[in-house]
């Protein structure tokens, strides 16, 4: 069932209503009442005047509250002087120009797109829905993400890893890379280099009906890099294992029982990168999200920076900053903060400090 656009069933606000605490006045019936008016009664919010205001007339009034018929204009009490029934404005509250009153239909007509199709729900967002009378909207739920790590070298973390052992921290970087995307990592697994055991795993994840499956390890034309024979044992539908991108040129990607699966290389700076440039846009359609790929941009380079060995596209991790009106980005080492993507071509190009680049941003909070 598709999840459409969103649009308000109410105008808001749904009536002209006071936005201070104040008295709401009428229309004198002559320049020569000065600024003195009769109190005739109080509103609060959430009960309303049960008649049209005469001329002079005032009702204090609560923030909120619906605005009497006949009322021209709202002054907050800190303007006004009440005294044995009749009130008197100050001399500041003649300078005001604003009527304080908030008009039907003045933040939101009825009509008004509140959410558009594909686009997330955030927090302004479901506050305008739940003040539509919205109690219950179809969404796209969060994707349920299933990670295998496949290596005999590797250990699972708490783990203490042998001679020639490694911990995986593969699982832990996927959690957390999927939970910034919008999805839920429902489980997180390691399993030797061994085809019975790897499918056995695969089979246990495909069981928990993920919305998308990703290993790392296991790709390539090594000896010990079986997942494309699992695959193909398992009746996988492939559609690529490989790309003519460093690193990622043994990546495998297709479906495996109805379900979206990517083969990732093992070292993790690989998987982070990989993962913003494939399994992100794989998430956000998953989500709903029309246009899901984040658009390459140019910035400048603060430093020198070469584009590899391969001639192949050449990822890179990188610092992006806008500043002054300029974007401009200078790769990172092992290990350190990256929200963005160096996206350069091979074959041992050198780009010079002040050149300009694309690049893909993958935390654009970090930007300024």
């Amino acid at each position: 069932m598709p999840v459409d656009s969103l649009r308000a069933r109410f105008p808001k606000p749904s009536y002209d209503q006071s936005s201070r605490d104040g008295y709401a006045l009428a229309a004198l019936s002559s320049p020569a009442d000065s600024s003195v008016y009769r109190v005739v009664g109080e509103v609060a919010a959430g009960s309303a005047w049960p008649r049209r205001l005469g001329r002079g007339e005032a009702v204090r009034i609560m923030t909120g509250a619906p605005v009497p018929d006949g009322c021209e204009q709202v002054v907050p009490f800190e303007l006004c002087h009440e005294r044995q029934g009749a009130v008197t404005l100050a001399d500041e509250a003649l300078k005001v120009r604003a009527s304080f009153i908030r008009r039907r239909g003045q933040d939101q007509a009825e009509g008004d797109l509140i959410a558009r199709q594909g686009s997330p729900l955030g927090v302004e967002e479901l506050l305008a829905l739940a003040e539509d009378g919205r109690e219950r909207i179809l969404v796209h739920g969060r994707p349920r993400v299933a990670v295998l790590c496949t290596g005999s070298e590797l250990v699972c973390p708490g783990e203490r890893p042998r001679h020639g052992q490694k911990i995986s921290g593969n699982g832990v970087l996927l959690r957390a890379l999927v939970g910034r995307q919008g999805g839920d990592c429902i489980r997180t697994a390691t399993v030797a280099d061994d085809p019975d055991r790897i499918a056995e795993s695969l089979a246990e994840l495909l069981g928990m009906n993920p919305d998308l499956l990703v290993t790392t390890g296991g790709v390539g034309p090594g000896r010990f890099d079986l997942l494309d024979q699992v695959f193909t044992r398992m009746d996988g539908e492939l559609h690529y294992n490989s790309l003519q991108v460093r690193p990622g040129k043994s990546t495998l990607h297709g479906t495996l029982a109805g379900i979206p699966f990517f083969g990732l290389p093992g070292p993790p700076p690989a998987v982070r990168l990989l993962f913003h440039e494939l399994v992100a846009p794989a998430l956000a359609r998953l989500r709903g999200e029309e246009h899901p790929l984040v658009p390459l941009l140019e910035a400048r380079l603060k430093e020198e920076v070469r584009g590899g060995r391969s001639p192949h596209l050449n990822l890179k991790p990188a610092r992006a900053v806008f500043r002054d009106g300029r974007l401009t980005v200078q790769p990172v080492r092992r290990g350190r903060t990256m929200n963005a993507i160096l996206h350069l071509q091979g074959g041992e190009r050198v780009y010079s400090a002040g050149t300009t680049v694309l690049l893909r941003i993958v935390d654009g909070s970090s930007l300024f």
